[in-house]
């Protein structure tokens, strides 16, 4: 394998080495509908903060090798626009590929700033996700926006079920899979940080350390802004 790096080619390295050790992937919705019970499972989220003209990247290299995983985009970011014509296709594209495409919301943001009940925002958003992609939005991941707010304090309060939906990303009974699982991000800061069952460690290892360690379920967040094919690029905030 070449160094360790936040290139894509090393993430299509990672990949592979995954798949050869055994490894079986899901998006969130799969895990949280079927448990699987595989001897190694790898769970692929992606969060779109910002920039989803970076998604489709690490989208095709998935999904040349076979895997499917869920990505996450705002539909009210100041950042980017999620219902333009580019950011629609991308989402649609992702869908085609056989990716999951849930919602990345920030309901007490917007009840901040806008004074919109936060049930009713969640709501109305992935309802307008779900017609425009012509498939049902089941999930959802708070996103953790810089201001005061944590939005996850809102689905520890509210069950995502309760809104209609199959699961949050943190909770405990629809995913159920940040306590029960090696948690691995590459958001901090540009580097790798692990929970073991919900316990932040003092690894920063990449992602491909785990995956030799034959750690599972592996609970996996790319944030795709920050990954690069050649160079890496500027990220907008």
């Amino acid at each position: 394998m070449m160094p360790c790096s936040l290139r894509h080619h090393h993430f299509q390295e990672i990949l592979k080495k995954a798949l050869a050790n055994g490894y079986r992937f899901h998006t969130c919705a799969e895990y949280a509908r079927r448990r699987p019970e595989d001897d190694l499972i790898a769970v692929l989220r992606h969060d779109i903060d910002v920039q989803p003209e970076s998604a489709p990247g690490m989208a095709r290299i998935e999904a040349g090798l076979g895997i499917a995983g869920t990505y996450f985009f705002r539909l009210h970011a100041n950042e980017y626009n999620a219902l333009s014509h580019e950011n629609l296709a991308i989402m649609r594209d992702l869908v085609a590929m056989g990716h999951e495409v849930g919602l990345h919301a920030e309901p007490l943001d917007l009840r901040a700033s806008c004074g919109i009940d936060p049930a009713t925002s969640v709501r109305a958003a992935a309802h307008v996700l779900s017609d425009l992609l012509g498939q049902p939005i089941v999930g959802i991941a708070s996103h953790n926006d810089i201001t005061p707010d944590n939005n996850l304090d809102f689905f520890q309060e509210v069950p995502a079920r309760d809104l209609g939906l199959a699961y949050e990303a943190y909770d405990q009974d629809g995913l159920d899979l940040f306590d029960n699982s090696w948690y691995v991000t590459d958001g901090y800061f540009w580097r790798w940080r692990a929970f073991d069952h919900g316990i932040l460690t003092d690894s920063d290892d990449c992602l491909c350390s785990h995956v030799a360690a034959a750690r599972t379920p592996l609970y996996c967040l790319f944030h795709p802004h920050l990954w690069y094919d050649r160079h890496a690029h500027r990220v907008r905030y």
